[in-house]
């Protein structure tokens, strides 16, 4: 991998994700303060139902990602003509197929909604979130090509630019407004904007590519087998908002819904550096044999370890007095739930590299395990919501997380693309946990006498406490976590550059 060209894309992508986070903290406090709560858990709930109807998508974008890396690295033009073909007409009937089952689930969006007095806008909202959707597919194409040629960079440019017009044009029009519909359609112009650029660009750079009738069958194959991977994606992180809705109210969606985006913000900056590593890998892995690989994976699957236990500690000391300050008390969960959702964000941000890994070798057919973690989740949920309310759905996600993520998948990814027996990953996933629990016990006796947390009333007081929490968390991890041979070299090489 070239640094230079790896910390250009970093960058990048780094500063456009910080400023699309705060826009959408902006945007969220405005929507929340001028459409209620409710109406906060009506948006989050439609972003989840429409995660259903994105199951037609079936994975094609990391099975054409994947089969394209090779010819593009090959310039074997007329084979990136089969896959480019292929992908354009799959997501032609997926963007039919979205829009037209969108529009027949209107009449039982009420089943989703303990709230019995909806009015008839509810259906306009959900028939134009359907659309948008629609739209977004008529063009990834675009998005995937560019991304296997190593031009994510372009791409996440793109996606910036037209995400920052949107939020700046939501907030004027919550300001002036209050309107949902026009919040709405602000969604809809992000993608109209993106498909502009993204059609100049492939018209200027692309001009090589042709239409051809023959179709790549290999993605068909991976299709069948990403498909239920996409169900279990689906099913874990996607059916919170519908069963908190369901059997608790939307009110509850959004201020559960707060704490997720602050999640969410910060799974999209770790996402900075694996969105611009991901293609990279995929291209080493097809350069490399598979003790190099591996050798690989655990020097950047240590700096996610690292990188997740201090996002996830910093995150638990400082998110309630966030919230607080930035929506009300009234949007404040218990401490219990807060730290069921730190487990849940931990495990979110230690798999992408597995998973990048997993993706980058095409190895798909692991289809068992994703029907393991949806079944488990949806029981588990469904059953504990009505004893222990929240808790009991963010329970169901961590058992399923637990058992598949955190076991089963790494020790199958080792033993199909590493050649690495269970006894190999357990050793490894041993002395993560040492290093983590190790760096937690003494930062948290540093932070217990240095800082105050909980009586931050104000955001300058905030930031001061969040800065010498960083220091504080950063400095201790490190002497920890130096122990490991990987993340001494991976300093060594940080040095060096």
């Amino acid at each position: 991998m070239k640094t230079k060209s790896l910390k250009i894309g970093i960058l990048i992508n780094l500063v456009i994700t910080l400023v699309i986070g705060i826009l959408t903290f902006i945007v969220n406090r405005y929507f929340a303060n001028y459409m209620g709560a409710k109406d906060l858990g009506l948006m989050r709930l439609f972003t989840q139902m429409i995660a259903y109807l994105s199951l037609a998508e079936l994975g094609l974008g990391t099975a054409s990602t994947y089969a394209l890396y090779r010819p593009l690295a090959e310039k074997n033009f007329q084979k990136i003509n089969i896959v480019v073909s292929t992908i354009g007409s799959i997501y032609k009937k997926i963007s039919i197929f979205v829009l037209i089952t969108g529009f027949i689930l209107n009449p039982i969006i009420p089943f989703f909604i303990k709230d019995s007095n909806l009015t008839k806008e509810v259906y306009l909202y959900w028939s134009l979130y359907v659309l948008n959707t629609a739209l977004s597919y008529s063009f990834a194409k675009y998005s995937v090509l560019f991304t296997a040629n190593q031009e994510f960079e372009f791409v996440r440019i793109v996606q910036g630019i037209s995400r920052i017009v949107s939020q700046s044009l939501q907030i004027l029009v919550l300001l002036k407004y209050q309107s949902f519909i026009g919040f709405i359609l602000l969604l809809i112009l992000e993608n109209f904007i993106q498909y502009v650029f993204y059609k100049i660009y492939y018209k200027k750079n692309y001009l090589y590519i042709k239409i051809v009738k023959e179709r790549e069958k290999s993605i068909s194959k991976d299709l069948m087998n990403l498909f239920w991977h996409k169900i279990a994606g689906v099913i874990v992180f996607n059916t919170d908002y519908i069963i908190i809705s369901k059997f608790i109210s939307l009110t509850m969606v959004g201020i559960y819904s707060s704490y997720l985006m602050v999640v969410t913000i910060i799974l999209t900056l770790i996402g900075v550096l694996t969105n611009v590593i991901a293609p990279k890998i995929g291209n080493f892995i097809s350069k490399n044999n598979k003790e190099n690989t591996f050798k690989l994976w655990k020097r950047i699957n240590i700096i996610f370890v690292f990188l997740g236990m201090i996002s996830t500690y910093m995150t638990y000391k400082l998110i309630n007095s966030f919230i607080e300050l930035w929506l009300g008390k009234e949007y404040i969960l218990g401490s219990v739930t807060v730290f069921l959702i730190m487990i849940n964000l931990f495990i979110q941000i230690t798999r992408v590299i597995t998973e990048t890994f997993k993706n980058g070798f095409g190895f798909f057919s692991d289809i068992h395990l994703p029907v393991i973690e949806s079944i488990i989740n949806l029981i588990l949920s469904l059953i504990l919501v009505h004893y222990i309310g929240i808790n009991g759905v963010i329970i169901g996600t961590i058992v399923s997380n637990v058992i598949v993520i955190l076991f089963a998948k790494p020790i199958l990814v080792f033993k199909e693309c590493f050649d690495k027996n269970w006894k190999f990953y357990i050793k490894i996933l041993t002395e993560y946990l040492i290093l983590i629990v190790s760096s937690i016990f003494i930062t948290e006796v540093l932070v217990s006498k240095f800082i105050e947390v909980k009586e931050i009333i104000t955001w300058i007081n905030w930031i001061k406490e969040s800065i010498k929490l960083l220091i504080i968390t950063t400095i201790t991890s490190t002497f920890v976590f130096y122990f490991n041979k990987e993340f001494r070299e991976n300093l060594k090489i940080i040095k060096k550059s």
